[in-house]
């Protein structure tokens, strides 16, 4: 049993004769009988009763009828449902990111993102990048926002932009008289680290340990947030990005100077699975993540 088969059963009833059913169908009389009688052979009886000019259904036609109906209008439900899905705004996209471009950066991109798609479902995965990038290949999420280089095998990664490593301070500490923090500067603090395996961490160890430091890690935290807390209660010094502390720029409770020499950089990649096509709405915050990611980290 197939589509094309009900659809010409229904036919069948509707014009009462196989011939006015190819003609309604656009086929011929033979392929009309050809179909019909396939379809008898896959239920094994009879679903007309042929007369001379027309046919009408037998009792297992009239039991097939109503179910061959539904059948065809879910059909022809599920082709338009499927058709418009993206044409009309429609869609589902799964996004991977860590916990601070989700608090900062995240709700600006989505904001602009449903605004322009504003009938789109979308699923919000956060975890730290090794984390993002295993969703990604497993498919899980189809767009991961995470620091470059990674591992690509299977994903395809696209650049963002750069962002800027600070080193933060309680407020009225020795920093606060330098214009650029050096590595050996951090000699003698109390380090709070955030997440030994994230960029961020690994990009800061190398700093500290080609200037010849490695100061000791009293605290190793897995939020960014509470990593900021820690640093303003005077427990350590710490090195974040710049944009995640906008929200503390005035208060007054933090040094933030850049790192010497030349400032330290992480480079912020897009990655999505490499053996697909992104759909319309993938692609739709593909570019409000081009347009906007770049300044909401500078």
């Amino acid at each position: 049993m197939d589509l094309t088969s009900l659809r010409t059963f229904v036919a069948v009833v509707d014009a009462g004769s196989f011939t006015a059913a190819g003609k309604r169908l656009r086929i011929s009389q033979s392929a009309v009988s050809q179909q019909i009688r396939s379809l008898e052979d896959s239920f094994g009886t009879a679903l007309f009763t042929r007369h001379a000019r027309k046919v009408t259904l037998t009792q297992a036609g009239n039991v097939l009828l109503p179910y061959a109906k539904q059948i065809l209008g879910k059909a022809e439900e599920a082709h338009a449902v499927v058709s418009d899905f993206e044409a009309m705004g429609r869609g589902r996209v799964a996004i991977g990111a860590g916990g601070a471009v989700c608090q900062h950066i995240l709700p600006r991109l989505l904001e602009e993102f449903t605004a322009r798609f504003g009938k789109i479902e979308i699923k919000v995965i956060s975890g730290f990048s090794e984390e993002i990038v295993r969703h990604t290949r497993e498919g899980s999420v189809d767009i991961g926002l995470t620091p470059l280089p990674i591992e690509l095998a299977g994903l395809t990664a696209t650049e963002l932009g750069r962002d800027e490593l600070f080193a933060i301070a309680p407020a009225g500490h020795a920093w606060d008289s330098l214009e650029r923090v050096r590595a050996r500067d951090f000699s003698g603090q109390r380090l709070i680290g955030y997440d030994r395996e994230s960029h961020t961490f690994k990009l800061l160890e190398r700093f500290l340990l080609e200037g010849g430091v490695m100061p000791p890690i009293t605290m190793e935290i897995n939020d960014l947030e509470a990593v900021k807390r820690m640093v303003e209660a005077g427990l350590g010094v710490s090195a974040v990005a710049g944009w995640v502390m906008r929200d503390h720029a005035d208060s007054g409770k933090l040094v933030m100077r850049p790192l010497a020499p030349g400032g330290l950089y992480r480079t912020w990649g897009l990655i999505r699975r490499a053996n697909e096509t992104p759909t319309a709405s993938q692609k739709g915050f593909i570019g409000v993540c081009k347009t906007l990611f770049p300044a909401l980290i500078d």
